[in-house]
């Protein structure tokens, strides 16, 4: 479930609607009530409890457009969830026992506008959660119907070739992982011309920003290694496998990379660096797998050696002594 600022919840299943303090909004009188809401004040925070998955859907989609769009009414709230007027009222009475100092009423738009006290309840209400939603609409992974956003700017987003994944092949993939089983393959590696028939044995997924790869202990090499799902060209014989993905120390082994602005920068130049990647006294450490470590530093502009590519003078990394041998090897699947 989401995290949220001072609060805990618990799943029900009844739907819940509450006593509201929405009543300038529907003309003085309380939203009727199907069922009681336990909201109490502890020592040092507000619990809620009989709340469903549901309507903390909806409390959500209320943060979203305060955030964003300064405002929120029942009309939003019933038009994107197709649900009464007086259980809007019910959603926007309990946002407002949870967050009373984000929104007030203003009554000559009959409209709750955000307040210049406004704090985020939800983490997933962030500028990364309206981002996202926005380049997905713009890349047609999500409609509008399914993002909570009611105005997103003219957007463009580097255009990247459709990477083929065949259906098949993923869901075959899922079963094998779930069931810890092996698959037969054909799969075509850059290293060698001609195709290759292998047995793997798939644990995990991994995603470099462009293209999704499956890690896998491979029965011919005898070792873990990621196969690009576009360069698997038929998966099948799903088989029990004898093979423990806890092996792949790779996959479970975390690196830290501190990273820091290039000396060679102005200072000013210096401070730009360091406000972009939200650094603090200089430095930003950012975690990853050491599977994934190639592929993160491709993404940051470092060569294999951790050294930045020619002609990029923005960051380093300051530990690179440290992570040595950690750092990928040369070879491909």
């Amino acid at each position: 479930m989401s995290q949220m600022r001072n609060t805990r919840w618990s799943n029900v299943e009844p739907e819940v609607i509450v006593q509201s303090h929405d009543k300038v909004a529907s003309g003085g009188t309380n939203a009727s009530t199907n069922a009681q809401t336990d909201v109490h004040t502890t020592s040092d925070r507000l619990e809620v409890s009989n709340v469903k998955w549901s309507q903390e859907r909806r409390l959500q989609f209320i943060d979203f457009r305060l955030q964003w769009d300064g405002r929120i009414n029942r009309k939003d709230v019933t038009g994107f969830f197709n649900i009464s007027v007086p259980q809007a009222s019910a959603d926007i009475g309990l946002y407002t026992e949870l967050a009373p100092g984000n929104l007030e009423y203003d009554k000559s738009s009959r409209t709750y506008t955000v307040t210049s006290d406004f704090k985020p309840y939800f983490e997933s209400t962030g500028p990364r959660q309206y981002l996202s939603q926005l380049l997905s609409l713009e890349r047609n992974i999500l409609s509008s119907d399914q993002v909570f956003m009611s105005f997103g700017p003219p957007i463009a987003s580097v255009p990247l070739p459709t990477r083929t994944i065949e259906s098949t092949t993923l869901a075959l993939m899922l079963r094998a992982i779930a069931s810890r089983g092996k698959l037969e393959i054909r799969y075509q590696s850059i290293a060698r011309d001609e195709e290759q028939v292998r047995f793997i044995s798939p644990h995990a997924f991994g995603y470099d920003g462009v293209r999704w790869h499956v890690r896998a202990y491979c029965h011919l090499r005898d070792g873990f290694r990621d196969f690009v799902f576009g360069r698997i060209l038929t998966a099948d014989a799903l088989t029990a496998s004898a093979i423990d993905s806890q092996n792949d120390h790779e996959w479970h082994t975390f690196v830290d990379l501190v990273l820091a602005p290039d000396e060679s920068l102005t200072p000013n130049q210096r401070y730009g660096v360091e406000i972009d990647y939200g650094m603090t006294g200089g430095r930003v450490s950012i975690s990853c797998r050491q599977a994934m470590l190639f592929y993160t530093l491709r993404t940051l502009n470092f060569e294999v050696d951790g050294t930045p590519r020619k002609g990029e003078r923005q960051l380093v990394i300051s530990n690179l002594a440290e992570i040595k041998a950690m750092l990928p090897k040369p070879g491909q699947a």
